[in-house]
């Protein structure tokens, strides 16, 4: 484990690297949900087995609550990510993974497909098709997303309905939908299933 900071427009954010004991061209940037993560439970035990699999995992702490979270931008959502995989980069790094968790799912969606090499969404938060009221991404979007993207989502997800993490997958050219059962939002119920599907996906 090392301690590490993520600059974006002189901006500082505390973070850690999880090395593998070997060299790597792998990478994983993690980027968390509004609330959840990126330190603690499944995000502890996915960064572990994903070192173990021989990948370098990047984690940060960009926002801190909910006054981060109103105070950011789009562009500084964008650039934030842009920055953590450049730092993977920058470390060797030659692909670069991104792990998402719902508000972060979301943040993947609009503003990694064009940087990373894959992703794992973890219960996206952003609805498919057009919504007025709330967070959502078109049909035409998904479908010109030319990276393979797995989606994982618990059927007794409260939040966003697992059917909706299906039909995004279902028009990503490279997308994969993994229904949990018994898994609601927090992804906290069977951690080893989730950590394990998640890092067959990274290493395929």
């Amino acid at each position: 484990m090392e301690e590490t900071t993520l600059t974006v427009h002189g901006d500082e954010y505390p973070g850690r690297l999880t090395v593998p004991d070997v060299e790597t061209e792998r990478g994983v940037l993690v980027v968390p949900g509004a609330g959840h993560g990126p330190f603690g439970d499944v995000f502890d035990g996915f960064a572990e087995a994903a070192t173990d699999a021989g990948h370098l995992v990047a984690r940060f702490h960009t926002w801190t609550g909910p006054d981060d979270l109103e105070a950011k931008t789009a562009a500084d959502f964008r650039e934030e990510i842009y920055a953590g995989i450049d730092l993977l980069r920058a470390r060797g790094c030659t692909t670069v993974a991104v792990v998402a968790k719902s508000f972060g799912g979301r943040l993947a969606l609009e503003h990694a497909t064009d940087e990373a090499d894959r992703m794992v969404l973890w219960a996206p938060a952003i609805l498919f098709g057009s919504h007025d009221d709330a967070p959502s991404i078109a049909p035409e979007t998904l479908r010109s997303i030319e990276i393979p993207v797995l989606v994982l989502q618990g059927d007794e997800d409260d939040v966003v309905p697992a059917a909706n993490g299906k039909r995004i997958a279902d028009r990503i050219p490279g997308g994969t939908f993994v229904k949990l059962p018994g898994e609601d939002h927090s992804f906290v119920t069977e951690q080893e299933r989730i950590i394990e599907k998640t890092c067959a996906f990274l290493s395929a």
